[in-house]
């Protein structure tokens, strides 16, 4: 009965013991990552073309946050969009081609625009299309040297 109560409590302690060590290293740090990009919010604009009645011009901006300690080099950004919202694009390219550096633990504001065909449309069928930009194709480029390890 007495060896059976030790085991228990042994038992008891060591899943104490497993849980505690679970609970430590799950625990999130806010420290800069060695490839970290993040983008905290989006804001899009919608308005009308001078030249055409037929096309909306969409405009989007957002904050690219580098939250690494090494600089990059920003080559090209596309907005992700609908298949729907591609069908009416009148230009099929729409990646910015930015070419700037963005130094470490820093943000660059980014805008860009793309027109799509709404000839037919009134206000209610342009919301409609629900015209959303969530996400991005980044292209990065960064320079990698050797690390030497100093003796």
């Amino acid at each position: 009965m007495k060896n059976q109560k030790r085991s228990m409590v042994l038992i008891f302690l060591l899943m104490i013991l497993a849980l505690t060590g679970c609970i430590s290293s799950s625990v999130k740090t806010d420290k800069i990552v060695e490839d970290g990009l993040n983008i905290n919010s989006i804001s899009i604009g919608l308005g009308g073309s001078e030249e055409d009645e037929g096309i909306t011009v969409v405009t989007y901006h957002f904050n690219l946050w580098n939250r690494t300690n090494k600089s990059i080099i920003l080559k090209t950004v596309e907005p992700i969009i609908s298949k729907e919202i591609q069908e009416r694009l009148i230009d099929r390219d729409i990646k910015l081609d930015i070419n700037e550096k963005i130094d470490g633990n820093t943000s660059e504001a980014l805008t860009g625009t793309f027109r799509l065909d709404t000839e037919g449309l009134d206000k209610k069928g342009i919301m409609k299309l629900n015209i959303n930009i969530k996400e991005f194709n980044i292209v990065t480029e960064q320079v990698v040297g050797i690390n030497e390890v100093n003796n």
